[in-house]
């Protein structure tokens, strides 16, 4: 049995890991929305500043949820595994993904005929709205974007724990999103009430968006669903 720490950014992307048995100890962590929140939690769930981590040291760490896709090759719904994550910080380097468990994750998938692309991620701290802000980030060699695996990456890696990411594409490279970088406080995260408005400035792209991402999740329910009925985190 392997103890795995699953980060997920938001309740939304925690009930794709709720509820599944199997041989492995899944500690879910709700991390928050954005590099600075999922900093923040990750180095106190795994430790970083005080040398022990909250729960104990896990066997793995697996980092998920949706993502936005860079690439046309990538549609709605495509499963994800980061070989590496980069940040929009430009001298920040790539940091790998753990190979053995990536590779295993991918051919589990494949013998249940779920499609895994293997890719690069980027992490920002700003939503892709865009296609020509996805053009752009995509000028990196990432082929898909998120806004919290870096962050949770470096923690583990500081700690000398292996991690990988398994995401969704929720948003293709040209589907265009509602604004709600103009709701992200401080930390990164949405205000509430400034995504309210931004909400009801564009209700029928909102309702669109919302959807994609229930549609998404439920795909990435399914692989975890084959992956967290194994053992294949040692």
């Amino acid at each position: 049995m392997s103890v795995v720490y699953a980060f997920a950014a938001l309740e939304n992307e925690s009930q794709a890991v709720r509820n599944i048995t199997g041989p492995n100890d899944v500690v879910l962590i709700t991390s928050g929305m954005g590099p600075l929140n999922a900093k923040s939690k990750a180095d106190v769930i795994l430790g970083v500043k005080s040398g022990a981590s909250a729960a104990g040291k896990p066997d793995a760490v697996l980092i998920i949820g949706l993502c936005g896709g860079l690439a046309a090759s990538l549609p709605e719904r495509r499963i994800v595994a980061y070989t590496g994550c980069l940040s929009t910080e430009a001298t920040s380097p790539m940091l790998p993904c753990a190979a053995i468990i990536t590779d295993s994750m991918v051919r589990l998938l494949a013998c249940s005929d779920i499609p895994c692309d293997r890719v690069v991620g980027i992490t920002s701290p700003r939503m892709a709205t865009t296609p020509d802000e996805r053009i752009a980030l995509a000028r990196s060699g990432a082929a898909a974007v998120d806004m919290e695996s870096y962050s949770i990456l470096g923690a583990a890696a500081r700690v000398g724990v292996p991690a990988v990411v398994l995401r969704v594409v929720s948003d293709p490279f040209d589907r265009e999103l509602p604004d709600f970088n103009r709701a992200l406080n401080a930390a990164g995260g949405l205000d509430r009430r400034k995504a309210l408005k931004v909400a009801l400035g564009s209700p029928l792209s909102t309702a669109k968006l919302l959807a994609a991402n229930r549609r998404a999740m439920q795909e990435l329910r399914k692989a975890l669903e084959i992956i967290l009925k194994t053992d294949c985190f040692r």
